[in-house]
């Protein structure tokens, strides 16, 4: 904020262009490492494509200065008000536009610390908002001036209402716990070659022969995303012996699978799928795609240049089944890789649930920062409902995430693993099931009309 203030709108543009290049090129250097290595991309290609896409997102960037240049005045009132306001308004859009890309949020650093007992009420987005409204109290606070007459004691009361207010809310059980579950999370660490392979195909199905022999009465058994790769159809009598020896025992086993019927096989399509084994029941797809591994943004003028470069894709579409998936004891909130990221998709089932699953094959992001930013969304979707979450990829990052969204156990990357423990299910439900974003919409949709009206104006 201090380098917009006196500013000009293009002056604006090209400061908070410039800092989203940097804040995108250290916060998802990441996709270079799927393009490249697993697109088959030469170097030069693979840096060219990520820096397109990081100079994509950093233009929304350059649009929050455009609008904090239209909305700000000559007011400290800015730092606490204006550009907090701006600031969520583009992370809001970013998550929409073009399918959305709701990654690395403001609100998201501060999700498990003494600042972040908001999002319970107003989700991730809210503690951006939050965040942000503290982050310009302390900058009120510290330039203070005559000039700025009460607002630098406001401010010390904001910080100080922010700081109690959130210790405040962190106490609280919005949820009861009912039974407590044993669980296992099985972490295949198959490369993407030998994953796709006859010899990953017959290691996997012996992964899941051995998880029934060891696994206890009633336990919850959760394996990856695609952990099988051919579609219930293709494995005929297999799955079906695997479904009647878990359901012998009473587990509930969860999974990963292809689906697709004729017409897309015929297309070379497929769709990512989650069902339930044994005393589970129930699937749920995929619903949204994961940018340049499962689909290409801007397609329409990006497609014919990765064409040309050779970038391999994944030929996945969306799905229409969106079920919980239930046994007698569990209502399994299920979200596939990316999904996670989605606050308000997860919330469709997340109420109605007494656990989160989301499954993922991180693979594909090998040991970079990826899986890392990819467990701490999944934390931010705990905190949102207060359930318990389970986390099971190919390789890494797979975790056991109680309701408070303290991570019980987990494994390392490229770990073959079997982990254990023993979840309490929750029942019940969050402010932030019932308010979602409404209540930050308000408040923002307030402000920006405000902002206008005394802006209307300014040229």
């Amino acid at each position: 904020m201090y380098l917009l203030d006196g500013q000009g709108r293009k002056e604006s543009f090209i400061i908070s262009f410039l800092y989203g290049l940097g804040y995108w090129l250290c916060g998802i250097s990441w996709v270079y490492v799927s393009i490249h290595y697993h697109g088959d991309i030469s170097i030069i290609g693979s840096s060219l494509i990520t820096f397109l896409f990081i100079s994509c997102l950093s233009i929304y960037m350059g649009i929050f200065g455009i609008l904090y240049n239209y909305l700000s005045t000559n007011s400290a009132q800015n730092a606490i008000i204006v550009f907090p306001v701006c600031w969520v308004f583009i992370e809001i859009l970013r998550g929409i536009l073009f399918t959305g890309f709701p990654w690395l949020l403001a609100g998201t650093t501060i999700s498990d610390t003494p600042l972040g007992g908001w999002i319970s009420v107003i989700g991730s987005q809210g503690n951006s908002l939050i965040l942000m409204i503290f982050c310009g109290s302390l900058y009120t606070f510290f330039i203070g001036n005559k000039n700025l007459g009460p607002l630098p004691l406001l401010s010390s009361l904001i910080i100080s209402f922010i700081i109690g207010s959130s210790l405040t809310l962190q106490s609280i059980n919005w949820t009861t716990p009912s039974h407590v579950i044993p669980v296992s999370i099985y972490q295949p660490n198959l490369t993407l070659e030998e994953k796709w392979s006859y010899q990953g195909i017959a290691k996997t199905k012996e992964m899941f022969e051995k998880s029934i022999d060891q696994a206890l009465e009633s336990e919850l058994v959760v394996f990856p995303e695609t952990a099988l790769i051919q579609t219930q159809n293709e494995l005929g009598t297999w799955i079906q012996d695997i479904h009647d020896a878990s359901k012998t025992k009473d587990i509930s086993l969860i999974t990963g699978i292809i689906a697709r019927n004729e017409e897309e096989r015929a297309n070379n399509l497929m769709r990512n799928r989650i069902i339930g084994l044994g005393s589970a029941y129930g699937s749920y797809d995929k619903q949204q795609l994961v940018p340049f591994g499962e689909f290409v943004p801007l397609e329409r003028f990006l497609g014919k240049l990765l064409d040309l470069m050779g970038l391999n894709l994944t030929n996945t579409i969306p799905g229409d089944q969106f079920n919980l998936i239930k046994s007698s004891i569990l209502k399994i909130s299920p979200s596939i890789c990316y999904e996670i990221a989605y606050a308000n998709l997860i919330n469709k089932t997340a109420p109605s649930s007494n656990i989160l699953i989301t499954i993922s094959n991180d693979t594909w992001f090998g040991s970079s920062l990826g899986p890392e930013q990819h467990l701490q969304l999944a934390v931010d979707r705990v905190l949102e409902h207060q359930k318990p979450l389970l986390r099971s990829t190919n390789s890494g990052i797979s975790a056991i995430i109680d309701h408070k969204g303290n991570i019980v156990d987990k494994q390392k990357h490229f770990e073959e693993k079997r982990l254990t423990g023993r979840v309490v299910l929750q029942e019940g439900n969050t402010p932030f099931n019932y308010l979602g974003n409404l209540v930050i919409y308000l408040y923002m949709g307030l402000i920006l009309l405000i902002s206008v009206l005394k802006n209307k104006n300014k040229v």
